[in-house]
Order: C-alpha cells, then structure tokens, then sequence
C-alpha cells in the first residue's frame, strides 16, 4: 500500500454500498450514484489510540482510511458527501480506478444535534495519478486532531506556515478558489463581449481580481 502505517492500523474490510445508505435513509439518486459510480468499498485502515497510540483530541477519536474503487475517473462528489455524512469520523478517501489515484478529505465537524453525523465545510483532493506515485506522510503530529489537520495541509495547494491555524488556512483557500473562479468568468464574458467600452470596463474589473489573487497567493 502506498503508506508506511504500521500493520496494527490494517483493518482491510469490505463494505457494502448498501450500508451507507440505510444509514442516510438515501433517495433514489444516491443508491443510483453508488451503483453506476461505485464498484466497490474497502476500509483499509483505521488510526486511533488503540492502533497507533495517538490520544484523541477534541472530536477527533478516530481517522478512517477508505479505498474507494470507482468504475471510471469522474465522479460525483454527493458520493463522497454521503460517506462522510455517514460516518461521524474523519476519512481519507483513496480513489482508484485501475492503476491510477487520487485523494480526498472533507474537512468536517461533528454535527451539534446528532452526534453520529458530522457537517462538512470543505472537501480537499489531489489530482489523479499513478499508484505508485501517491506519497503522503500521514502520522505527522502529537494527537489525532494534529494528524488530520496534517493531511489535509498536505492536500492544499498552497504551502502555509504551521502555526497558522488551519481554520485561516482554509478560509484563505476559499478565497482563492472563488477569486479564480470570478476572474475565469470574467476572461469568458471578455471574449464574449461586442462592445468595446463594455470590454475595457470588464476587462479592468478582471484586472483588480487578478491583483486580489495575487495579494492573497503571495501572503
């Protein structure tokens, strides 16, 4: 496997789609999404005081690692939203179809009103890639909150300082994404444009978001 986790974490269970949803009680568009999406689920393996002797921290008591083994590249993300609705614990998703991979972690919170679901906030995920070429150092930090925060750092595409807290990182990110996508629209909308006095004021507007993501690229 593509992580140096000692074997005491290896749990290396099937588990049936169908769990997931009697657990959500799923409408007929998620037990479709499994279906065609889905060929089938492995829990690889599970990091907690018992297996890596790490102690929990806040609502973090345990990490899952899920392979998830799809039948093409594109997916819908509701699938994943699903299992992690599902499962109250934070949960690396290993995605692979055939000799290629990707990663993807939600950040999540417990749910205040239901303690065996959780609210998500965010999801983060590599590109795909070969297998073997997947590398992440996951058992990096003091407890089990540390670790997930870790991973899902490793994940970002922007390199932060350590001390910055994660909540600020993320929210950085969030601007980000949504800066570029404001400035992609906006490059469409140029191209589109007849007017000439409309394209130079749009053109300007693209101008000011491009130097906003810049600000917040280079911080």
């Amino acid at each position: 496997m593509m992580f140096q986790l000692p074997s005491s974490t290896l749990v290396n269970r099937k588990i049936p789609k169908n769990k997931f949803y009697e657990k959500l009680h799923a409408n007929q568009h998620l037990k479709e999404l499994f279906t065609e999406q889905v060929e089938s689920i492995l829990w690889k393996h599970k990091l907690s005081k018992e297996t890596i002797r790490l102690d929990p921290k806040d609502d973090i008591e345990e990490i899952q690692i899920f392979e998830i083994h799809l039948k093409e590249q594109t997916y819908s993300l509701d699938l994943l939203r699903s299992i992690d609705k599902a499962i109250p614990y934070p949960i690396l998703h290993v995605l692979m179809v055939e000799d290629q991979a990707k990663l993807a972690i939600a950040y999540k919170e417990r749910n205040q009103t239901d303690d065996n679901r959780s609210v998500i906030r965010s999801y983060h995920e590599t590109d795909w890639q070969p297998v073997e070429s997947i590398k992440l150092d996951i058992l990096q930090g003091l407890d089990l909150k540390a670790v997930y925060e870790n991973i899902i750092r490793q994940l970002l595409p922007i390199k932060v300082k350590p001390e910055i807290e994660l909540t600020a990182v993320l929210e950085r990110q969030a601007q980000i994404d949504k800066l570029t996508q404001e400035c992609q629209r906006l490059e469409s909308r140029i191209r589109a444009e007849k007017q000439f006095n409309k394209k130079v004021e749009l053109n300007m507007e693209l101008q000011r978001k491009r130097k906003e993501l810049k600000q917040l690229l280079d911080e």
